[in-house]
């Protein structure tokens, strides 16, 4: 019934849109060059039931590609595939059966002819044809996941230099345009991986590093991660972790990225690349149990890609940015709890329930104030940041109280300097204000639109405007940002807005 609701409100304010034109969609059509990636990492475990050593196994050409059960993952995500990195997780680039028990071939970084038959070849043209065929099956490129070591298989392990200018050149010969540096025996060691850096930026300039671990190395790195993280406390945890990375600032010819993982609303809250862990099979394991990575009962992330659609489309309006030092972080602290049941975790020694505790700061922006915030009771996460270009993401988000998870709606202020700027909002609210530097024109036309939509709406009539303020009420936020929804999908609003 709530989606007939949704459905009839949406249809009446597209009728409202003129008549006499179709107006031109705020969401660019091409994809952003922003490294957001989809990591096969969770669909591997998935299909694998979690079995350590068969997750391990199923990183291979057959699962990419194939037509079997569970097979062909390149087919994920029709609607927005174009816009990530196919990133082939643990373990690409090693003989299968050898991680298992043995690990002196990680680190080999060249695709391994057994798992991917029909690449044939020198380890140039083997990986060439591996990102021929990711990007005809309508990905934006091919991404590696590297283990932080040199393989000890190798024969030229010896001199660590030429090991990685070599698979460095490699990868960039054969078009591969990012690695996914993750853990391994050098993976605290911030001088090794500001050396695989270095030898990126003289020999394969095209190629994003991504680093982990180590949090310095983001003022001397293209993008850090801030890791895994469990399902069910992933908002505050990952907000502890992106603040810490703010803190730091860039230096010269670094991208400096935050990568937040499978976070999109903070993503777009605070300029961030995402990592999108979630995939779309959703249903229990191949062995009848229940997912304990995505449990349903805690936040059920499966059945929300849409909002990963709509964050990655904010990225072709706004794409992220550096860490500059140029965060304002509210000293106010959020307290979040969640009362395990079974399966709702991956994290070893957690038993059903333990409570898990975890605080985070009520609001967070970057280049721009602080957002204010007013709730009766226990308010959202709040996130704002002014990118680079101009626009402006506004992001509530939710809270967990024990069992129940929710978004709270507040009423939220923000200020925005430029009465020209695209807006985005995201999440649910009572209302948001937006403030300007001077009176906005009585009769201004103001324009929405679903982030995953075609076209924008009028909707000049259901905002009111006093003076150098816009209020757009939650109800009409929620409406417009998800009136272009997939069936079934509980994802967080998201939508675009300008002044006309």
């Amino acid at each position: 019934m709530n989606r007939i609701c949704v459905f009839l409100s949406a249809c009446l304010l597209m009728a409202s849109m003129p008549s006499d034109a179709r107006l031109r969609s705020l969401v660019p059509s091409r994809p952003s060059k922003a490294p957001d990636y989809f990591s096969s990492w969770n669909t591997q475990g998935y299909c694998a039931s979690y079995d350590g050593a068969a997750t391990i196994r199923l990183m291979t050409e057959q699962s990419m590609f194939g037509d079997g059960r569970l097979e062909g993952w390149t087919r994920f995500f029709p609607s927005f595939r174009e816009d990530l990195l196919f990133l082939m997780d643990d373990s690409w680039d090693i003989p299968c059966g050898t991680h298992e028990g043995n690990e002196r071939y990680m680190g080999e970084c060249r695709l391994d002819p057994g798992r991917f038959p029909t690449c044939t070849g020198t380890p140039v043209e083997r990986l060439r044809k591996l990102v021929k065929k990711t990007k005809d099956a309508g990905w934006k490129g091919l991404a590696g996941w590297v283990v932080a070591h040199e393989s000890s298989a190798a024969p030229d392990r010896e001199d660590r230099e030429v090991y990685w200018t070599t698979r460095l050149r490699e990868s960039t010969q054969a078009g591969m345009n990012y690695w996914k540096v993750d853990y391994g025996r050098e993976q605290d060691n911030i001088e090794w991986r500001r050396m695989l850096t270095r030898l990126a930026r003289e020999h394969a300039p095209k190629i994003v590093l991504e680093h982990a671990f180590t949090y310095p190395v983001i003022e001397d790195c293209d993008v850090f991660r801030t890791y895994d993280v469990e399902v069910v406390t992933s908002v505050p945890v990952t907000l502890q972790r992106v603040v810490r990375l703010l803190k730091y600032q860039t230096h010269p010819g670094n991208l400096g990225l935050i990568n937040c993982e499978d976070e999109p609303l903070i993503a777009v809250g605070l300029g961030c690349v995402i990592g999108v862990m979630r995939h779309p099979v959703n249903l229990p394991l191949p062995n009848g149990q229940a997912d304990h990575v995505f449990p349903a009962a805690a936040r059920n992330l499966k059945a929300r890609l849409d909002e990963v659609d709509r964050a990655l489309k904010w990225h072709r309006i706004a794409e992220p940015f550096a860490v500059d030092n140029d965060a304002n972080i509210d000293t106010c602290q959020l307290t979040d709890r969640w009362l395990l049941a079974e399966r709702e975790t991956w994290v070893p020694g957690r038993r059903p329930g333990d409570i898990l505790t975890e605080r985070a700061p009520a609001r967070i922006s970057r280049c721009m104030p602080l957002p204010q915030v007013e709730c009766a009771g226990e308010p959202p996460y709040v996130l704002a940041s002014r990118y680079p270009n101009g626009s402006v993401a506004v992001a509530t988000l939710e809270r967990l109280d024990h069992r129940t998870w929710g978004t709270p709606l507040a009423k939220v202020s923000v200020e925005v300097e430029n009465v020209k700027a695209l807006i985005g909002v995201f999440g649910d609210y009572q209302e948001l204000i937006i403030t300007y530097p001077r009176p906005l024109k009585a009769k201004a036309r103001i324009l929405a639109q679903d982030l995953r939509g075609k076209c924008p709406v009028d909707i000049s009539s259901r905002v009111r405007i006093e003076g150098n303020r816009l209020i757009l009420p939650g109800t009409l936020i929620h409406e417009v940002g998800t009136m272009d929804g997939s069936s079934g999908d509980v994802s967080a609003p998201g939508l675009v807005l300008c002044i006309k």
